[in-house]
């Protein structure tokens, strides 16, 4: 399919992935990369140079962006699994598959959220130059860690961690460094680590890892570069010092108060909200290893219940929301994106066409394309995804696999059984 080539997805319901309910009896015209206009059926063009597709009732979306991935991430279990389970080499192969995979999942983009070795942004370039077949990619950095929090740092991590995988940074100097060398890798938008967690060797939730200073440093160091910032962020006052910095996306902000809340919608600062991940792993834990004494020492409950205190009134704030849980470990494995989607439904009562939106227009926009993608709409790129049935009645339809038909990235298939017509 050339790119100037246009393509009328003829008889379907269009979901918009804004918010608001799907439109029956609607046809898509993709002009190349592009849509060109959305109109009602019964208004299509018989004829006109273009490629006539009748997908009898299917419903298009957007293509969704999943918000937080760490697509070098195979099943682990443990800290040390995550940038220690696999060589680089095999990591790298295991990185390709789950990107192509995110195409058969009906996500056409995926924004990194810490790049073991830099893959993020070679997998990027791989697919840009069609090497390798996969989503649209918004490279993360590397972790960039400290050793621990403020007065307990420890030399002797950063010298045993490899600073290929993951840079140990306690000098407020190195930061500057180590960002800009990010940026020259290809990153786009950096990791940093605002409080701990319960699961983390070095610091618990509650407890501070960056100091503001050392945020705000990456912060003005990234910005002055076109870059942006997204801060692990569960403790309430890792979420108030990486707001006061200037980040760009708070991830988890499980322990965020009221006030801070407002803050981050008034802000217009990214969430990507945790509660897929510790509810898996509270749930399946014992499975892979963990000890009952160990899941019941974190305090991942409270967590998840301040997270569904929060995400029902997200829309009335005006919070921008985008799915994402820290997929690859073991009890959340890639490709169980959508069982994500659907527990913000069913645990958080979530109304589906606005966790689409959140998936898609929230998504594209995170993603840096927000003007240009994650919505149906004329001049929008054809990143669409044709399913037998509509997400937006029952969101439990992006969990199976067989209803997706068909995945096209900027008009071109790049997914599912069912190609366009050839002429």
């Amino acid at each position: 399919m050339t790119t100037d080539r246009r393509l009328l997805l003829h008889d379907v319901t269009v979901q918009e992935g804004l918010g608001r309910a799907s439109l029956p009896a609607r046809s898509v015209l993709v002009s190349g990369e592009r849509i060109e206009a959305v109109l009602p059926a019964s208004e299509a063009p018989a004829e006109g140079g273009f490629v006539h597709w009748d997908l009898a009732g299917a419903t298009v979306l957007p293509g969704m962006t999943l918000g937080h991935t760490h697509i070098a991430y195979v099943n682990v279990t443990t800290g040390r699994e995550t940038l220690f389970k696999y060589r680089v080499p095999e990591v790298a192969l295991h990185a390709a598959r789950h990107a192509a995979d995110l195409l058969s999942c009906g996500y056409t983009a995926f924004v990194g959220a810490g790049s073991v070795a830099g893959i993020d942004m070679a997998l990027k370039n791989a697919i840009e130059s069609g090497v390798i077949a996969g989503p649209r990619i918004t490279p993360c950095s590397r972790d960039l860690m400290v050793s621990g929090p403020p007065g307990r740092r420890s030399p002797e991590l950063k010298a045993r961690m490899p600073r290929e995988l993951m840079p140990v940074v306690d000098v407020l100097g190195d930061l500057v460094k180590y960002t800009e060398e990010e940026i020259d890798e290809g990153a786009e938008i950096i990791k940093v680590f605002s409080s701990g967690d319960d699961t983390f060797p070095n610091a618990r939730s509650e407890e501070l890892l960056f100091t503001r200073e050392e945020l705000t440093t990456v912060v003005e160091t990234a910005h002055r570069r076109g870059a942006r910032v997204r801060a692990h962020s569960r403790g309430l006052a890792g979420i108030r010092n990486a707001l006061a910095a200037g980040v760009d996306v708070i991830d988890h902000a499980t322990y965020a108060d009221d006030r801070a809340l407002d803050e981050i919608a008034e802000r217009g600062v990214f969430v990507v909200p945790s509660l897929f991940q510790p509810d898996r792993l509270l749930a399946l834990g014992e499975r892979f290893g963990k000890a009952p004494d160990y899941l019941e020492s974190l305090d991942f409950r409270d967590e998840i219940e301040n997270t569904l205190r929060f995400l029902p009134t997200a829309e009335a704030r005006g919070m921008k929301i985008v799915p994402g849980d820290d997929f690859g470990f073991a009890w959340t494995p890639h490709g169980t994106y959508a069982d994500e989607l659907v527990m913000y439904g069913e645990r958080a009562g979530i109304a589906p066409e606005t966790v689409i939106k959140w998936a898609c227009a929230h998504g594209a926009e995170l993603a840096g394309r927000g003007a240009d993608a994650g919505v149906v709409a004329p001049g929008r790129l054809a990143d669409l995804v044709v399913w037998d049935r509509d997400p937006a009645a029952d969101l439990t339809v992006l969990q199976d696999k067989e209803a997706l038909r068909s995945v096209l990235v900027g008009g071109r298939h790049a997914a599912g059984p069912v190609a366009p017509p050839a002429s």
